[in-house]
């Protein structure tokens, strides 16, 4: 079977950013399942793993623009310690994570520097602005159950009123 739409799909596979370090795998190959076309993956891996079939390997490169997106200035902001005194807590050098209490959503950030008066917070994706370098295995391949479908989009399925 090709890998197609409605397609569940497990992956094994390395990541590795142009300098050589690796994301994932690099002593033993990381694992992942996910369901085509249904926003699970960055668009162009997915968009790569089409039409292959079970047992297929591949190595591709993405470029930033088609991951993670180019690091992205505006998204770098500073901030006065008095109009954030969250920021009192927070350790230059590590990352964060925000959650909205009315929404419940989260989100990080890097604490990229900090002085007595100041914080300066990196929105960027942690991969954003660099290549990223695939070595993957096609593992499994068969067509999603219909309960897997029905989890990923839930506002499509389910009982139908007349």
């Amino acid at each position: 079977m090709q890998i197609g739409k409605d397609s569940f799909v497990v992956i094994e596979y390395s990541l590795r950013l142009s300098d050589g370090s690796y994301v994932k795998g690099e002593n033993a190959p990381a694992s992942m399942n996910f369901v085509v076309g249904y926003g699970q993956l960055i668009p162009a891996l997915e968009e790569a793993l089409v039409g292959l079939e079970q047992g297929a390997r591949k190595n591709l490169t993405i470029p930033a623009a088609e991951a993670f997106g180019e690091r992205d200035q505006s998204q770098i902001m500073t901030f006065n310690l008095s109009q954030f005194p969250a920021g009192k807590d927070l350790v230059a050098g590590k990352w964060a994570i925000a959650k909205n209490s009315e929404t419940g959503s989260q989100y990080s950030y890097f604490v990229a520097a900090k002085t007595d008066t100041t914080i300066t917070l990196d929105y960027n994706h942690p991969l954003a602005g660099k290549e990223l370098h695939y070595d993957l295995k096609v593992v499994h391949v068969r067509p999603a159950l219909a309960e897997e479908l029905e989890f990923i989009r839930p506002c499509e399925h389910g009982e139908k009123t007349e």
